[in-house]
Parts: C-alpha cells; structure tokens; sequence
C-alpha cells in the first residue's frame, strides 16, 4: 500500500488529535492537591524514641514473622487469593559474620532489603556510645513512590494515610526506588518476576483499615473491636520505643518529652533549631508517617535531610507534568514540530527536483 506525505501528515493529524482529547479528560482531574493542606485527623503513624531503644531487634523479629512466616496465617484475604509472592516467601539466611555472638548480642544489617521491611541500625558515634535507629517505610504525606508508579502498585490511603502496595499490579520497574527519597523500597532481586518490599504498617496482615480505637496515656492506639489490631513491632517493643496512633496525638507527645527533658536540664534530645524540626517527619519531605526523636543529629543516623529537603518533589514533578499534558499540549506541540520539519524537508526536496 502505497502513501504520499500529504496522507501520513492527515493521518498522523488525525491520531494526535484524538489523543490529545483523550489526554485533556484526565489532566482535568488530576490536578495537584494543595500543598499546604493539613493532614488527615485520623492519620495514623508510627512514633520511634531513638534514646529509649536498646537494640534488642524485637520488632525486627516480629515483623518479620508476621509479615512473612505468618504471612498467609494472617493476610486479610483468601487463601485462594495469594499470589506467588505472598506464598513463596523465603526465610532469610544470616551470614556468619552477622550471627549473634556473646559479645555482640545484635544482627548487623547494611539495610533494608527484600526480607526486611523494618531494621534496627547501629550507630556509634566519636565517644564510643552506641545510638539506635529504625528504618522502615516513612509513609509521606506525598509520597514520590506513588506519583512514581505507573500501575497504581502502591497507593496512600486518604483517610489514614497508610501507603500500601499491591503485589498483584507491580511490574517490578523500580520507578519508585528512584523517586523514594528516604531510600526505602528493597526489589526482590533474586526472582525472576521481581517485586518490592516495603512497610504497609501491617494493613495486608494484622492490621486492617479501621478508625474505632481510643488512644491511651502513652499515645498508642488501641482498638475497641479488636485489641490485637496494631503494628507488629509496636506490639512488642519491651521498651515502649515504638508506638502507634493518630498523629497528633503522637507528635504532641513527641514535642512533650523534648520539652521536659528541657526543662529538666538533661537536653538529651537533637533539636534542629537551624531548621526548625526537633521531630524528624514533621517538617521533612512535606511531613511524614514516622515521626522520630534521637539524641544525636539526624544526619549521623543516615537521613540526609539538608539533601531531601522540607518540600515533597512529587508537587513539583507532578505540577510540571500536569500542565505539560493539560489540553493535549505535548502531543500537539510535539506534532506541530514535526509537521515543521516534514514540511521543511519537503520544501526542500521540491527545490532539489526543481534545480
């Protein structure tokens, strides 16, 4: 079948417009929410006291064990419906140089990855004392994983603000590793078919969507229908390091106990007064589901937080792409070049035949 310039130009016309139309109904929709929107009242987040862990890596264990071993004991869904993921899960092997020895009572991890969806690190700083952090999903308020993921794999709950992920619909792109800014999300290199892990603050296992809980002294959330409802390893943290609840509730408590260590002169929490965030996940990316007290700098305990930034990127990605694709403009604009430089091209052939 044989076609001249004028026929593909119509052609080519005829496709662009018809995308541009289909591309101005979902840019109308898709309009960036306001930054400076507050949180939802029932956000619910995790609240980590770095001076109060002792290492002791239970709510390692426990996540682990409910999230994987347990796994399809405890998923909230049918047997039937697990996946391949979800039913092969692999217990992890520790090197010898990470077993648990005598005099060195703890699992060294270089960080998260495809076993783990939350860790304790160790840090020690110039005086020899030893600090504590965990890592695990920070849950943003605008998370750059979700913008990221082009099949809705992961997706943040408007009413709790819980970014879950679904095993089902990833594609194993690793879009939202790139966009994480917190480094999180760990690809399950050793699959064929690979996926992410990450923390879903147990929502496919032991802790479904549900806002009927009261909030007790200490800030945790427990539920009226059902008290073992929660997170794994703020269940079982000895030292009550790790809580969970509605977050303002626990950012006050946050703020509380940096104020009374104040007033008693101990000053054994880092305050960030150059940038105005004494509770890490207050301020940082736009806020966050972790909120985090430590004794030392944040910076030491692996959050570059001068890099990442008090303003999510994902407003900004997504307000570029939004006015990009609004009214079919990029794929106009892009068939507007071209039709320039066939046009130019042609011009110049017919000169040539002419000459």
């Amino acid at each position: 079948m044989k076609t001249n310039r004028r026929d593909f130009l119509k052609a080519a016309a005829g496709t662009v417009a018809a995308a541009g139309a289909i591309t101005i109904t979902p840019s109308m929709a898709l309009a960036s929410e306001d930054e400076n929107a507050p949180f939802a009242k029932d956000t619910m987040v995790k609240f980590y006291d770095s001076t109060v862990c002792v290492g002791c890596q239970a709510c390692v264990v426990a996540c682990y064990k409910t999230n994987f071993m347990e796994r399809e004991k405890n998923l909230a869904k049918p047997l039937e419906e697990l996946n391949f993921i979800e039913r092969n899960d692999i217990i992890p092997v520790i090197a010898d140089e990470d077993k648990v020895s005598p005099d060195k009572p703890w699992i060294v991890v270089n960080g998260l990855d495809y076993r783990m969806r939350t860790i304790i690190k160790k840090h020690v700083d110039e005086n020899e004392k030893v600090h504590f952090i965990k890592q695990n999903c920070m849950h943003c308020k605008k998370p750059g994983c979700v913008s990221a993921c082009p099949v809705h794999a992961l997706e943040k709950d408007k009413d709790d603000g819980v970014v879950t992920y679904d095993p089902n619909r990833c594609i194993g792109c690793r879009y939202c590793q790139m966009a994480c800014p917190f480094n999180i999300p760990a690809f399950d290199w050793h699959r064929a078919n690979a996926k992410i892990t990450k923390c879903d603050m147990c929502r496919s296992t032991i802790n479904p969507k549900s806002n009927d809980f009261d909030i007790d002294a200490n800030g945790n959330a427990t539920y009226k229908d059902n008290p073992d409802k929660g997170t794994a390893c703020t269940k079982v943290c000895p030292t009550g390091a790790v809580l969970y609840g509605r977050r303002e509730d626990l950012l006050q408590l946050a703020h509380d106990r940096i104020k009374q260590s104040r007033e008693k002169g101990e000053n054994k929490y880092y305050e960030d007064t150059a940038r105005g965030e004494s509770v890490l996940g207050e301020k940082i990316y736009g806020g966050t589901g972790e909120l985090i007290i430590s004794a030392v700098d944040f910076r030491r305990l692996d959050f570059p937080v001068d890099k990442i930034g008090d303003r999510a990127t994902a407003y900004k990605s997504e307000g570029i792409q939004h006015t990009i694709y609004k009214y079919g403009i990029a794929p106009i604009g892009l068939f507007a070049a071209l039709a320039v430089i066939v046009k130019r091209n042609t011009s110049k052939h017919h000169n040539h035949e002419e000459d």
